[in-house]
């Protein structure tokens, strides 16, 4: 029986009759944009739903789930955030319909996301949030380092303690971080790399580690790592010299990407071996026609979201539309399957969500949470 058929059926004096072990047990096998909407059916089917062995059964079942894609295109009168399922095979055709659509109420560009939340920014103001688009919760987070222009930030787990951690980073201001529970306040952070450059401002979160591509000195750029779980810093190199390169996750991989207008040999570098550092960076090589709809003036961004079985990609292309990488053929096509650019917005804005049910308010025990 589909969802809606089973919400239009719903029988109250036999939902009295289940015990609240069996409806969590039917939620936990159900699609995430169904068991949103099974929250709405009744007070018991949402008390289970957000129950802290609910949330923590779903995290457990769903790991490792195929992420989602979080889409936002910031415009002058528009703060919608659309939330799409990405399947293991690329699929052709129409535009997908999103799983999850909400309008944030605040203006706000995406900074990271980390199990299952979002950090975003207002760009206008400077201030942060922490959001669950799942949950429909979120919460500013206020304090004298969430004002500057132009700094860095960062949002991750600790491996151990499961802690949410947002870092801040200025070469001025140095190094603090937020915890995300009750009481928290920023707290710097000592003995940081030396840097007067960043050239990434959002950090790349992978394996309990944020890192920021910087530079001193005018000298060769270098990876700063934060270790989220022991708070300390770490450096390596990079893989080469670019200072128009794009630090980011590919799965569960450190991707560093080259941006080159006069090259049609786009290179995205991945560290498969993490612990080896800069001895783990293997290459992968992407062959894009030097002529098409997508080449802009200055330098262009090349982000793999996704990679196929098959070698092929879904790619942000400078951050203005979304393309279909044929690894065989070695060609790119614009697809509008997750939208496009309309005239009163700037960029595209995306990242990778894992989505859950935890409750910033429940779960994690935040004050001033609010709904959205």
């Amino acid at each position: 029986m589909e969802i809606k058929q089973a919400i239009i059926a719903y029988d109250p004096k036999m939902n009295q009759d289940l015990p609240s072990e069996i409806v969590s047990d039917i939620l936990l096998r159900l699609p995430l944009e169904n068991v949103v909407t099974c929250k709405c059916v009744c007070k018991q089917w949402l008390n289970v739903a957000e129950t802290d062995d609910f949330v923590h059964s779903h995290l457990s079942k769903s790991a490792p789930t195929t992420p989602v894609l979080v889409v936002s295109m910031p415009g002058t009168h528009s703060n919608w955030f659309n939330v799409f399922r990405l399947e293991d095979e690329h699929e052709h055709g129409h535009k997908h319909d999103p799983i999850i659509k909400f309008d944030f109420p605040q203006a706000s560009t995406i900074q990271g996301s980390a199990n299952g939340l979002l950090l975003l920014k207002n760009p206008f103001l400077d201030h942060l949030y922490v959001c669950n688009p799942i949950t429909r919760e979120f919460v500013e987070l206020s304090g004298p380092h969430t004002r500057p222009r132009g700094d860095c930030y960062g949002f991750g787990v600790g491996k151990i303690s499961g802690k949410h951690k947002v870092v801040y980073l200025n070469p001025k201001s140095k190094c603090h971080a937020y915890t995300l529970e009750t009481g928290s306040s920023w707290r710097r952070i000592e003995a940081i790399p030396l840097f007067d450059h960043c050239y990434s401002s959002v950090g790349a979160f992978v394996n309990g580690n944020l890192h920021w591509l910087v530079s001193s000195g005018g000298k060769r750029p270098y990876i700063c790592c934060f270790n989220v779980e022991t708070e300390c810093f770490s450096t390596f190199s990079a893989p080469i010299e670019n200072y128009f390169a794009k630090l980011y996750t590919l799965g569960d991989c450190l991707c560093y990407g080259e941006a080159d207008p006069y090259e049609d040999d786009h290179v995205m570098w991945l560290l498969t071996e993490y612990e080896e550092g800069e001895n783990g960076w293997s290459d992968l090589h992407v062959i894009l026609p030097k002529e098409g709809y997508y080449g802009t003036d200055g330098y262009n961004h090349f982000q793999a979201i996704k990679v196929y079985a098959n070698g092929d990609m879904l790619i942000l292309w400078d951050e203005k539309l979304f393309a279909y990488y044929c690894n065989k053929e070695n060609t790119m096509r614009e697809i509008g399957l997750f939208g496009k650019l309309q005239d009163d917005c700037y960029y595209i804005n995306s990242v990778l969500l894992a989505p859950n049910f935890l409750s910033l308010s429940r779960n994690l025990r935040l004050e001033n949470v609010m709904s959205f």
